[in-house]
């Protein structure tokens, strides 16, 4: 057998990588949107919560709406995965986790403070790491196949 080592259902194996895609596309999409999110939060000098403010409640609420939308596409993913023995299995479970992780920090930002700077800046890294690791992922899907 070839590298991988599940059963090559090509029809399924690019199902999954197509999934594995939209989340990437999901990632970028989040990314900006914490990026947006980054510049609200510097944009208040006061340092004083802006969570009731309109612009960052919204962007807020946009950013959970993406992050909401990837998970419940990671979630098809791993059932895909999981019913053809992908290789792309752990790096979801670890996907899956960052996910939540991350969602939680977007939930508890205030709009301001030294506190959501640090935050964001964290969160910022921990898309663009999910990001490496979906694309991995994506490989290691697409090897499921390969001879």
């Amino acid at each position: 057998m070839g590298k991988g080592n599940g059963t090559c259902n090509a029809q399924l194996v690019a199902k999954l990588a197509g999934g594995i895609e939209q989340n990437l596309n999901i990632q970028a999409q989040e990314l900006k949107g914490v990026q947006t999110l980054q510049k609200l939060t510097a944009s208040n000098t006061t340092g004083a919560s802006i969570k009731g403010t309109s612009n960052f409640q919204s962007q807020q609420q946009a950013v959970l709406t993406i992050q909401q939308a990837g998970i419940d596409i990671r979630a098809q993913n791993q059932k895909i995965a999981q019913e053809i023995n992908s290789p792309a299995q752990q790096g979801l479970a670890i996907v899956a986790q960052a996910q939540v992780t991350e969602m939680t920090q977007v939930m508890g930002l205030q709009g301001g403070g030294e506190q959501d700077k640090k935050t964001l800046e964290m969160l910022a890294k921990e898309v663009q790491d999910g990001t490496k690791q979906n694309m991995m992922n994506l490989m290691a899907a697409e090897t499921q196949c390969a001879k």
